[in-house]
């Protein structure tokens, strides 16, 4: 009789894994997870915007090019931070962008660096890490 009771028990837990917790609170929902991706998107008008610390990457991209426009650029990072910088000349702008260094300063300097001199950044970020 002991022997049936478990495998009834055992089969109920199966199909509760397989189709999903009944149990309100077992599982984690993707709000309630820290989040540590961040976007920076640009328009070459000069127009910049950032959204850190979300759940995944493509709502950091959704937030941060809601915040600029659809037409903007964007980079993103996970963990760490990042910069654009513009050069605006008479003929074009140059922007330089970067991503995944540690501190702001570090993504800033990468960004006027790939950007080139005289340059100067526009927007970054870091997330919580």
């Amino acid at each position: 009789m002991k022997i049936r009771q478990f495998f009834a028990a055992f089969a109920i837990i199966g199909a509760l894994a397989t189709v999903g917790t009944a149990l309100p609170g077992v599982t984690p929902t993707a709000e309630a997870a820290p989040g540590y991706w961040g976007a920076v998107s640009w328009a070459y008008s000069g127009r910049t915007a950032y959204a850190v610390n979300y759940g995944s990457e493509r709502s950091a991209i959704r937030a941060a090019k809601s915040r600029c426009g659809s037409n903007c650029g964007w980079i993103t990072f996970y963990r760490s931070c990042g910069a654009v910088a513009y050069k605006f000349t008479s003929t074009r702008t140059r922007v330089g962008t970067a991503r995944g260094y540690s501190t702001g300063a570090a993504a800033q300097r990468a960004a006027r660096s790939k950007a080139g001199p005289g340059s100067h950044v526009r927007g970054w970020a870091c997330t919580s890490r």
